[in-house]
């Protein structure tokens, strides 16, 4: 063992410097790698290549929803590149509903690259679809080109054991409808085993393996051997599995379907607006994609897919170059291990009396403090931030400042309780009482959900490990000590700083007690060190604590004064022309992502504010005032058919926008009873409570590519109840008269999603 440095203040500063380092190179494993040029070898993904594809498909920055003429564009550009390379490209036509109530014709652009074995296949898989209002270069211009691309490589290899399906998909924005009906009309999806699905939410950033299917052990090990840059987490796959997100991955795996889902999440302000262009779209985060893709791609097209073993791992990446994984199943015995391991040692600490009991309660009392002090002062932060006008929406304009005061929050709670209680305490009073804490959490949390284990368990192992040499002696050695709280230290640094560093991308301000709280349990182990300060009268005892707390003010304060929303990343804010077709009445509507009107939009006329949205099925806060009336035809919503079946009256009924507007939709009231819906044939899922909520327990049924003719929806409701139906229909832009307001909208602001809407609405009164 290498000597103890001569002095207490000597090691909290190496220790310190040690965390440093780690934060930075945990920074820097972030960075995707640099772009390749067109030059290098065929057989290579480059993100030069792939960028001249990507300018090619959204160039002119074009907006293309599903079901728009601009869509019909950017697919015809899809086939070109496919028969350029040498492809025969079909177009799949589908109708598809989702569970949201959202109904589309869809049209899916697949190719195939067959292999040397028939039976089994791999799914290479991204949407060209973009939201109304942005082009969608990244989200999924990006995964279109990385398809294309690696379809280019794989034309220079030797042929791949499986045979490849490429499948470029629209209506992923709609409700992840392409690959709905991929999965259940397409004759090639029954060969599909496993897939690769290429995604985006940002413009930049690494290419996260963010999901991957339910047996995913084999799939892991694949990952971890054939990619150049690994950057994953079984938290990130544990953790998406409990959010209300999906992408065409679901789908996939709801099939039954293996495989991998790989996205980019940076710079998320540019998500699904008009930032997400060419020039915003980060060549470094294309070439990871490639990286990522282009090996898994090559790796499951010759794996054995036929017998893929049905087991899960735990993984995570290193610094973003290494990899490192286990069986799920091991995770519980090891953290036990590690548990018994770590109290062997804190007894022989209490029977030796080199551990005095009450000093091992002040470290159990302290890990505790730190654990919760954080979490709550950074709830008050939280709430003063937001108070304060520095948090108005969920991401803003200048995060530094906030993520460096809840990350200073943490470190400052720490050192305080640290030196605090460091003379109760003392070093191995704060070593057992944290070791305890973190084996006994390793081994609940392996039991609960073994994804999360292993930011946990990792650490407590070193500290089981590392402490041996120094714990089970007669006496306290001379050396060599502060090492069994250093190393573990390190170890819970490697692993916990880069999801800390990611969690603002994913998440935005709402997590930003949480980051504290992680920050503050990664650097518990720092405790039994700085108790080491505790006869300490130099400047290092006052600026442990005082820096990182004067820290935490000055970015707060920055925070505050810093402007949260800026051009290049501008706050949403959504306008709609909306027209009562039965009693003729107009009004501009605003939202806004603050829910803080702007002044020049406030002065262009005369808003005011409705807490509870405009109508009953609406749940957003809006800003609301009179516009001019305009001649526009209301949608109809015609019974066709109407017989009694059951105890239920049973109706057939054509839904139409009369005007043209792509979009169309029938909302029936919570207690409206409906049951048995089907659009254009097309059984539409009942909805969940929770997807309701999003509509104030409406039911919701949508047709996003309207044809002229309308489209017919049958349903069943309760006999003898009156049932009033809103029958709507919108256009992706504000009529000519609400140029006034586009121009006043800020630099500082933009349309989102859906964007800017005319919207048109009549009731239709059903007497069962």
């Amino acid at each position: 063992m290498p000597q103890e440095a001569p002095h207490p203040e000597f090691r909290v500063l190496i220790t310190l410097a040690i965390l440093a380092a780690i934060f930075f190179l945990s920074l820097e494993g972030l960075r995707p790698p640099a772009a390749e040029p067109p030059s290098v070898p065929a057989s290579q993904f480059s993100a030069g290549r792939a960028r001249e594809v990507l300018h090619r498909l959204v160039g002119d920055g074009i907006p293309h929803p599903t079901g728009s003429a601009a869509n019909d564009v950017v697919r015809g550009r899809v086939i070109a590149e496919l028969t350029a390379l040498g492809y025969a490209p079909q177009v799949q036509t589908g109708f598809s509903c989702d569970e949201y109530g959202t109904c589309a014709t869809v049209k899916n652009v697949l190719a195939r690259l067959d292999g040397t074995e028939s039976g089994a296949a791999v799914l290479l898989a991204a949407h060209y679809d973009s939201v109304a209002a942005g082009p969608g270069a990244s989200d999924d211009g990006v995964g279109t080109a990385t398809v294309l691309e690696i379809a280019r490589a794989l034309k220079t290899v030797p042929a791949l054991r499986n045979s490849v399906i490429f499948l470029i998909d629209d209506g992923e924005e709609a409700g992840l409808l392409g690959a709905r009906v991929f999965v259940d009309q397409n004759a090639w999806a029954k060969e599909v085993r496993a897939a690769v699905n290429v995604e985006a939410r940002g413009t930049s950033g690494p290419s996260v393996m963010f999901e991957t299917g339910s047996a995913n052990e084999w799939v892991v090990r694949l990952y971890a051997k054939n990619a150049l840059r690994p950057a994953t987490s079984s938290i990130f796959y544990t953790a998406y599995k409990q959010l209300p997100n999906d992408t065409d991955f679901t789908v996939f795996k709801a099939a039954g379907y293996q495989g991998v889902n790989f996205a980019f999440i940076g710079d998320e302000p540019h998500y699904h607006t008009p930032l997400d262009n060419f020039e915003n779209a980060n060549a470094a985060s294309l070439q990871h994609q490639g990286d990522n893709a282009l090996p898994m791609v090559l790796a499951l097209g010759n794996a054995d897919l036929a017998n893929a073993p049905q087991s899960e791992a735990v993984f995570f990446s290193v610094f973003e170059r290494w990899m490192i994984w286990w069986p799920a199943n091991r995770t519980l015995p090891i953290a036990i291990a590690a548990a018994l391991i770590l109290f062997l040692q804190i007894g022989w600490l209490l029977a030796k009396k080199r551990l005095a009991p009450v000093a091992m309660l002040w470290g159990l009392l302290g890990w505790l403090a730190m654990f919760a002090g954080t979490g709550l002062l950074g709830l008050g932060l939280q709430q003063i931030l937001r108070l304060a006008g520095a948090m108005p929406g969920s991401w803003v304009a200048h995060p530094l400042a906030l993520k460096v005061a809840f990350w200073s929050l943490a470190l400052a709670v720490v050192a305080c309780v640290g030196l605090g209680l460091g003379r109760r305490a003392g070093f191995w009073g704060f070593w057992a009482g944290v070791w305890t804490w973190w084996a006994l959490l390793a081994v609940l949390v392996s039991w609960l959900s073994q994804g999360f284990a292993f930011i946990l368990l990792v650490p407590a192992c070193a500290a089981a490990v590392a402490g041996l040499p120094f714990s089970l002696r007669q006496s306290e050695p001379r050396h060599g000590a502060w090492l069994a709280a250093m190393l573990p230290l390190a170890v819970a640094g490697i692993l916990g700083f880069d999801h800390a560093i990611l969690l603002y991308s994913a998440l935005g301000v709402r997590i930003l007690a949480g980051i504290a709280v992680v920050v503050a349990l990664l650097l518990t182990p720092l405790a039994p060190i700085l108790a080491e300060l505790r006869e300490s009268r130099g400047l290092l005892r006052i600026a442990v604590p005082g820096v990182p707390t004067a820290a935490t003010l000055a970015a707060a304060f920055a925070a505050i004064i810093v402007p949260a929303y800026s051009a290049k990343a501008p706050e949403h804010v959504n306008m709609q022309y909306r027209l009562d077709g039965d009693s003729g009445k107009s009004q501009w509507v605003v939202h806004t992502a603050s829910g803080r009107l702007a002044e020049a939009l406030r002065v262009a006329t005369n808003f005011h504010r409705l807490d509870n949205g405009l109508a009953s099925w609406d749940t957003y806060p809006a800003f609301v005032a009179n516009a001019p009336h305009l001649d526009l035809a209301a949608p109809t919503f015609t019974i066709l058919e109407s017989s009694e079946v059951a105890g239920k009256r049973k109706y057939r009924a054509l839904l139409r926008s009369e005007r043209g507007a792509p979009d169309a939709m029938a909302l029936f009231p919570p207690d409206s009873g409906i049951e048995a819906v089907r659009m254009e044939g097309e059984p539409v899922q009942p909805e969940t409570e929770l997807i309701r909520r999003y509509v104030n327990g409406w039911h919701l049924y949508d047709c996003v590519t309207m044809p002229p003719k309308g489209v017919e929806i049958s349903f069943e409701l309760p006999l003898g109840k009156p049932v009033e139906v809103d029958a709507l229909d919108q256009t992706y832009a504000l009529p000519l008269e609400g140029m006034f307001l586009l121009k006043s909208r800020p630099l500082t602001a933009t349309r989102f999603s859906e964007g800017d809407l005319t919207i048109v609405i009549r009731r239709v009164q059903l007497n069962p």
